[in-house]
């Protein structure tokens, strides 16, 4: 048997969830890097979100080259052919008929990998990401350091400028409907102790986080009526006090950085980035503290006014949406602008 087949032959013990969204070149990137993992026992499942422009092929194209040279083996489903699949190949490229979010996407790879019972924990990967050898072993590692701990970070880094540090965890505020990125702009030779992070931290970076099998088993799949930020703060919540989120310092992780939504930084956001961001603040305070609600609304409706002093009309009617739909409990996906349907709708459908 040669190398390659004989780590193959490793049962899989952690799943790799990537969610792919119009951006094929970034996710192929990010299942390259992955091929020099020094862990044996991973199965990876990519979920298409409706793409509608070949990247289901396009992984497919990459994955019977690549893969084949190693000895890896690789399928594509429809999303309506999982039934109880598990992932029995290295490689599984789910193909989704509808724009799903990020939530929602990720979910479709969770229950894939959660059918096979060996099966431990769950790497939820951004796609426009890159890792290292050890980036897996080390979130592995801290994990099961400790017992309580359900969910574990990486080390964001920049891909465009590997020594600067774009985050190690977030902090956020729901009664003030505010946050920020812990260790933004800091080097890997400059990063604050692990206990020091990890005691003001309120959830990790979503581009590269560990979920255990018995913080899922407990807590249930990532909320979807989010569609896009905020799903990662859910999750620790309602995992608590049960479980604890940590940090791994040596899992450090390469971020392109908003990639898929043509967000970063450096400017204002996407439209999409934008509307997601302000409704779901408002979201989240309502089914965690509701009485930061109108605190929330206030500094929204204060963002917005701030956009319209500033000539970006557009950004500020965005604001506007996210208010009314908030109000009328309105949910709106993929084209935001043209697309919405009710939260109640929402959750008849789940």
């Amino acid at each position: 048997m040669s190398a390659d087949a004989a780590r193959m032959a490793v049962a899989p013990r952690v799943a790799i969830a990537i969610v792919n969204w119009r951006n094929a070149a970034d996710t192929i990137a990010c299942l390259e890097s992955l091929q020099h993992l020094a862990d044996p026992d991973v199965a990876v499942t990519v979920c298409d979100n409706g793409s509608g422009d070949g990247s289901v092929e396009k992984l497919a194209d990459w994955a019977q080259g690549a893969l084949a040279q190693s000895g890896r083996t690789f399928r594509v489903l429809q999303e309506s052919d999982l039934g109880d699949a598990a992932p029995r190949d290295y490689l599984t490229i789910i193909a989704s008929q509808r724009n799903l979010g990020f939530a929602g996407g990720n979910n479709l790879c969770i229950r894939l990998a959660l059918a096979d019972q060996g099966i431990e924990a769950v790497w939820l990967l951004n796609n426009d990401t890159e890792v290292l050898a050890d980036s897996l072993q080390a979130l592995r590692a801290r994990l099961a350091e400790d017992p309580q701990m359900g969910i574990c970070g990486s080390t964001l880094v920049y891909h465009h400028d590997k020594t600067t540090v774009q985050a190690v965890a977030g902090r956020y505020d729901i009664a003030r409907g505010s946050g920020g990125e812990i260790g933004q702009g800091l080097t890997l030779a400059t990063l604050p102790p692990r206990d020091q992070v990890e005691a003001q931290m309120s959830y990790p970076p979503g581009a590269s986080m560990l979920a255990s099998r018995r913080f899922i088993d407990a807590v249930g799949l990532m909320e979807e009526s989010y569609f896009l930020y905020f799903e990662e703060i859910d999750w620790t919540l309602r995992g608590k006090p049960r479980f604890t989120v940590g940090w791994a310092p040596g899992s450090v992780v390469f971020h392109k950085e908003g990639g898929s939504i043509g967000t970063n930084a450096r400017g204002r956001p996407s439209d999409l980035s934008l509307y997601y961001n302000l409704v779901n603040r408002v979201r989240v305070a309502r089914r965690f503290q509701p009485a930061a609600v109108p605190l929330i609304v206030a500094r929204l409706a204060a963002i917005g006014a701030r956009y319209l002093l500033k000539g970006d009309s557009r950004a500020a009617r965005i604001v506007v949406h996210a208010l009314s739909d908030f109000r009328s409990g309105r949910y709106r996906t993929g084209a935001w602008l043209s697309a919405s349907r009710t939260a109640r709708q929402i959750q008849k459908k789940n």
